[in-house]
């Protein structure tokens, strides 16, 4: 019988692992949000081997193996939160018009601490795994602010609820 009754509650407890346990600060101390410790900034070199030339983000954050990667940055996109619904269904359209791997799981505006905020799910390949992907989105200043969550697919079970844990962490002052 406790063979079953573990079997029944080892799921529950081991995608309960993931903690949020660093707050981060951005964009001048006007966004906070919570993130695993586990996620450590990314150095030059991890950044350049993964995303190659592009920019560097305010938040880079990453854990040792390069899988899972929480990533933030302000646009010069101006918003107001009537309207984020627009914003997102223009993220999704534009999406699938530049990538044809992606398979969109999930989308949607919800309120967080006062705030909207916009959100996308989906799954990408990449050159050897398909990767899940969480975008969320808020104004900060009448611009938008944009996060992007990924992991390999074989880390989704355990790092999504961690990744809405993560965005309805987020504070905009």
């Amino acid at each position: 019988m406790l063979k079953y009754l573990l079997l029944i509650f080892l799921p529950v407890m081991s995608e309960g692992q993931v903690k949020l346990d660093q707050k981060v600060s951005l964009f001048g101390d006007k966004v906070t949000i919570l993130a695993p410790a586990i996620l450590k900034r990314m150095d030059e070199q991890m950044w350049k081997l993964k995303y190659g030339t592009m920019a560097m983000p305010e938040l880079a954050l990453s854990d040792s193996d390069a899988e899972i990667n929480l990533l933030g940055e302000g646009t010069e996109q101006p918003c107001n939160e009537n309207q984020m619904v627009q914003y997102k269904d223009f993220r999704i359209a534009n999406l699938k018009k530049t990538r044809k791997d992606i398979t969109i799981i999930d989308q949607g505006i919800k309120e967080v601490n006062g705030k909207k905020l916009a959100f996308l799910k989906f799954m990408s390949q990449a050159a050897d795994s398909r990767i899940f992907n969480y975008y969320f989105f808020a104004v900060v200043d009448k611009k938008i602010i944009m996060f992007t969550f990924n992991c390999m697919e074989k880390h989704r079970k355990a790092w999504e609820k961690a990744a809405d844990a993560m965005a309805e962490s987020l504070r905009v002052k």
